[in-house]
């Protein structure tokens, strides 16, 4: 399994809306997702996880992750995103993890339009 963040992530009304392609690998047939966002200039952390799995062949997860901060709000800027995957497939369970710096942007357009 292989996965990055999609950059740059759109937020609206400050809760980020996360996804990545999903890179199946050999025998995989089901993900689950855990991902963690943090915005040092803001003081923000948030996480989620996906409930309860993505299964294969999907092309791609989408998480929305909201501060857990109370009545916080991400904002438009740099950041920094980490990913766990665990694959359930026919050799047991494999991990793939990962961090990237991402840019949070109201802006972005979704691809529904």
């Amino acid at each position: 399994m292989r996965s990055n963040f999609d950059s740059p992530m759109k937020i609206d009304d400050g809760v980020a809306k996360a996804c990545g392609e999903l890179g199946w690998g050999p025998g995989e047939r089901e993900a689950m997702v855990t991902i963690t966002i943090t915005q040092k200039g803001e003081k923000l952390v948030g996480t989620a996880s996906s409930p309860p799995s993505f299964d294969a062949p999907e092309d791609e997860w989408m998480l929305e992750v909201s501060p857990s901060q109370a009545n916080k709000k991400f904002k438009k800027g740099p950041a920094h995103a980490s990913g766990i995957i665990h694959a359930v497939g026919d050799d047991g369970v494999s991990v793939f993890q990962w961090t990237q710096d991402i840019v949070l942007d109201p802006d972005v357009v979704d691809e529904d339009g």
